[in-house]
């Protein structure tokens, strides 16, 4: 059995901006984030993109351009080890409207030199967003089929 948590993140970028959240989770409150989160059993991980975007932001995938890459880090949480899956998407027009609770406190667009003034949650951030402006990208066909088999059942 895996060892890992698994992750699904966006990239997205609207005129110049970056789609970031405010985390609320006490272990994180206050730092800056892609919109993600964990990929739950039976999903993979695009399904779990889709549905922790709008989770987060209120706002729908149009398309997911490709995979900017796969992160190794660590549960904020409890450190245990997390394998995220970063994608670069779109998102339909219209500005963030998340359900604020205590896992979000803010969603909004910010640009680059806004985000280097931010408190953000890890390195994965910066270093996904200049993945994704060198046009370094994995074809969605490559992944979007993908199911790990040990995602079938509950551990």
């Amino acid at each position: 059995m895996a060892s890992f948590y698994l992750a699904a993140d966006a990239v997205i970028e609207r005129d110049g901006k970056y789609l970031m959240i405010q985390e609320g989770k006490d272990y994180v409150k206050g730092t800056w984030n892609i919109p993600g989160g964990g990929v739950e059993h039976g999903e993979n991980p695009v399904e779990a993109l889709k549905r922790e975007v709008f989770e987060e932001t209120g706002l729908e995938i149009d398309e997911i351009e490709g995979m900017i890459g796969v992160f190794n880090s660590r549960s904020a949480e409890d450190g245990h080890p997390v394998m995220v899956n970063v994608f670069s998407c779109s998102v339909e027009e219209g500005e963030p409207e998340p359900e604020f609770d205590e896992e979000i406190l803010d969603a909004r667009f910010l640009t680059r030199e806004e985000l280097e003034e931010k408190n953000l949650r890890n390195d994965i951030v910066l270093r996904a967003i200049k993945m994704k402006e060198d046009s370094k990208l994995l074809s969605p066909e490559n992944f979007s089929s993908y199911k790990h088999p040990c995602l079938d059942e509950e551990p």
